[in-house]
């Protein structure tokens, strides 16, 4: 779905009596156990019986319906993507020790397989990675948006915190006179995050742009929060199944957020360069914001490669992205708290970067 970005740009904030255009089809509150009860067995008899093996089956039926070639493709990505994982923090002593010399052949052998197949069909690894990002989102889209509605889509006290001030972040931005009134919302999975936007002051549904990988994703977000209407406009939230690389954005934007996402893309500095070219400039905020920080993303990536394929960036990676892309813009308003740190387990990862 890419429908037109709507209006709002012309009205600030500030302007706005708080609340309007806030409301959504999902409810804010914790279900009753009753009905929470019922919404869980409804959701396990979708997924046949077991979350777990259920959501597995709908990967692995997801990849049997790929061409021939892009199956291929995927699985030998994903072998190779695993063994580099696995190998990259060992020693050329520890390596030749531990690993045989015909697993590292057949690997090789593995790498020439793909490539051939990349060349022959004009294949990224992006494209290869996105295979397995949009298949897993899409698997476990129902599960992940009925869970969120039973919890009235709030997370531990503590983590809701950290995500309301990144969307206080966010929102703060649409309200100088620069502004343009909209947010951008990378990786917005089922809307996870537009209770706390609207909670924080984003006041009419227009303002707002998701956008993800996931079709799955994008229909549980429609069905939740695609009711709400401007009242001048008539417009109403965007919501987008697309690549964020990709897609052609109608509009820049005053601030755009990732939230929990941004490590899920395969491309980090491809992402920052694109959000950079869709920000405005004179005060346009990049928001990066894990709630449980750095170190989590550190142990998905260990746990799973092909998913995640690296952490989020420290505060001196930061730093060294902005000197080598001058062009971006961009400055780093507030660092984000290193991994295992004390100042992460009180506050996450929240990353600020300014567009000058």
């Amino acid at each position: 779905m890419s429908g037109g970005f709507g209006g709002g740009g012309s009205s600030k904030a500030k302007n706005k009596k708080k609340g309007k255009g806030g409301n959504s089809t999902a409810s804010s509150k914790r279900m009753n156990p009753r009905d929470a009860k019922r919404a869980q067995q409804e959701l396990v008899e979708r997924y046949g019986g077991d979350l777990q093996l259920g959501t597995q089956q709908r990967i692995e039926a997801s990849l049997e319906s790929l061409e021939p070639h892009l199956r291929e493709a995927a699985e030998l990505y994903k072998a190779i993507t695993q063994f580099d994982s696995l190998v990259k923090p060992m020693t050329t002593a520890d390596r030749n020790r531990l690993i045989p010399a015909v697993q590292s052949k057949m690997v090789d052998d593995d790498r020439q397989k793909l490539q051939s197949i990349m060349d022959e069909h004009k294949l990224t690894e992006i494209e290869l990675h996105n295979i397995y990002q949009k298949i897993t989102w899409d698997a476990s889209a129902d599960a992940k948006a009925t869970g969120a509605d039973i919890v009235g889509n709030q997370m531990k006290p503590e983590f809701q915190e950290r995500i309301n001030k990144a969307c206080s972040i966010a929102i703060k931005t649409t309200e100088s006179e620069e502004s343009i009134g909209k947010v951008l919302d990378v990786g917005c999975g089922h809307g996870a995050i537009i209770k706390s936007l609207t909670n924080v002051g984003l006041e009419e549904p227009d303002m707002y742009v998701g956008i993800d990988l996931s079709s799955e994703m994008i229909d549980n977000a429609v069905k939740r929060y695609g009711a709400a209407r401007n009242g001048k406009t008539g417009k109403g939230r965007t919501f987008i199944a697309e690549d964020f690389y990709s897609y052609d954005f109608e509009s820049i934007f005053d601030s755009v957020i990732f939230c929990s996402s941004l490590h899920d893309l395969p491309d980090m500095v491809g992402a920052i360069s694109k959000t950079a070219s869709l920000l405005r400039p004179n005060g346009g905020k990049l928001i990066v914001i894990h709630a449980q920080g750095a170190q989590h993303v550190i142990g998905q990536n260990q746990a799973n490669p092909v998913m995640v394929k690296r952490g989020l960036p420290t505060s001196s990676e930061w730093t060294e992205m902005i000197n080598q892309n001058s062009d971006w813009s961009l400055e780093l308003e507030c660092e984000p708290a290193d991994p295992r740190s004390s100042l992460e387990e009180k506050e996450g990862y929240l990353a600020v970067l300014t567009k000058i």
